[in-house]
């Protein structure tokens, strides 16, 4: 027997195992098995605990590997189709997700109507959503949810497959171009979104000047944050907290992982620093309970540090940035650091290669390349954070990285030992 016969033997048996597991578990809690029918909770598979997290996971990386030996070279190039999101961008642009007077099914011309499009272009664009199981057709000619379908309809997601589909695409399909223009990729104006764009302005700039734009992108920054794994959970575990006297949360937009650290640890107090947008929403809408111990002001992360803590964290920063401006940042904060100070990152760390499966290193490297798209950025792994603070200044320690339990995130941790 060959090598693949006998891995697609073993794939197979990893599927069985582990489906039956989830299968068991999910008929002891009374709870429903996994359909598309529009009715299924979205959340079903997830918040079981680790055991039953891991065989979801085995599944799902079993079933990518075993598609792709089934499929073969030729079908697996093949199947990188250039189009998959055409559909999900006119379901959103053309609003489709809406039903006319709240009906279950509707006809494909009863859809064109709402939108002013021909129906047979109507048809062609949702069929080929049916294909990733988005909308079904129960009879001829008539369109009706499925889970995940609905699932889109929900605003936070609805933001994110729309950033998706009209800021990361044109992005994404000018980056070759503009890394042939500026090989360099360290300049945050020179990147696919700046020629898609035709704007000399780095994202951030840009966006806002758009407020449909930048109500979209700050949704789809909630769904992430809202997303399993994503959420500041981890990090208000990962670390001892009630250790420290005095935190800044450098870049924090609104508070959310500040807020989530206070309501667990009770001693420390949080200093969240940002731009005076997202600073004033977060004192607007701070828990009363946490004013005492939670407090913002307005401050540029590249310009000198002024507070003296016991720990800066920055969640979710610098991948936005190339090493050059992420140095940059981590430079501004040496003015204020005491000796022993700390300096905290939650952020992707990408395993070695061959450490993950492929689908979840097809996760990982896609939003890698994100931030290439948009802002010359980066996703890091563990040699790179170290080789970033040594950069930096040797005068940081670097103290390695921590894989928090239950979150895609990882803790990054250096010390300051002048």
């Amino acid at each position: 027997m060959s090598s693949s016969s006998s891995r697609i033997v073993e794939l197979a048996n990893i599927i069985q195992t582990n489906t039956q597991a989830v299968d068991g578990y999910l008929a002891s809690k009374g709870l429903p098995a996994p359909s598309f029918a529009a009715d299924n909770p979205p959340t079903l598979l997830f918040g079981h605990g680790a055991e039953i997290e891991a065989s979801r996971q085995a599944v799902v990386d079993a079933t990518d590997e075993l598609q792709a030996l089934m499929l073969g070279p030729t079908g697996t190039l093949s199947s990188l189709f250039h189009n998959s999101l055409l559909s999900i961008q006119a379901i959103l642009r053309f609003n489709l997700l809406e039903f006319p007077d709240g009906k279950e099914e509707v006809t494909f011309a009863e859809l064109a109507a709402t939108c002013g499009q021909n129906e047979s272009e109507i048809r062609r664009l949702l069929r080929h959503a049916m294909a990733y199981r988005i909308f079904t057709e129960p009879r001829k000619g008539y369109v009706a949810h499925t889970a995940a379908s609905k699932k889109l309809a929900d605003p936070l997601m609805k933001a994110w497959l729309g950033f998706a589909t009209e800021e990361l695409c044109p992005s994404a399909v000018n980056t070759v171009n503009a890394l042939q223009k500026w090989p360099d990729a360290q300049e945050p104006n020179h990147t696919g979104f700046n020629l898609a764009n035709n704007t000399e302005e780095v994202f951030f700039a840009e966006i806002p000047k758009d407020l449909v734009r930048e109500s979209r992108y700050a949704d789809a920054m909630a769904w992430f944050n809202s997303a399993p794994g994503f959420g500041p959970e981890g990090l208000v575990n990962a670390i001892p907290w009630s250790g420290y006297e005095t935190v800044v949360d450098v870049g924090g937009n609104t508070g959310l992982a500040s807020q989530a650290i206070a309501r667990k640890h009770e001693s420390v107090k949080l200093i969240v620093q940002d731009r005076p947008e997202p600073v004033a929403e977060g004192r607007a809408k701070l828990d009363p309970e946490l004013k005492d111990r939670v407090t913002f002001m307005e401050h540029d992360f590249f310009q000198d540090q002024t507070v003296r803590a016991d720990v800066y964290l920055l969640r979710w920063i610098l991948h936005d940035w190339s090493d050059k401006y992420a140095i940059k940042i981590l430079r501004a904060l040496i003015p204020a650091l005491k000796r022993g100070a700390r300096v905290v990152l939650n952020e992707f760390v990408l395993p070695p290669p061959g450490a993950a499966s492929a689908y979840q290193s097809k996760v990982l490297r896609t939003m890698d390349l994100s931030m290439l798209e948009l802002h010359n950025g980066k996703e890091r792994d563990a040699d790179d954070w170290e080789k970033l603070f040594s950069d930096c200044d040797p005068r940081f320690k670097f103290l390695g990285t921590t894989r928090v339990p239950g979150s895609r995130l990882g803790v990054v941790e250096a010390k300051w030992e002048p």
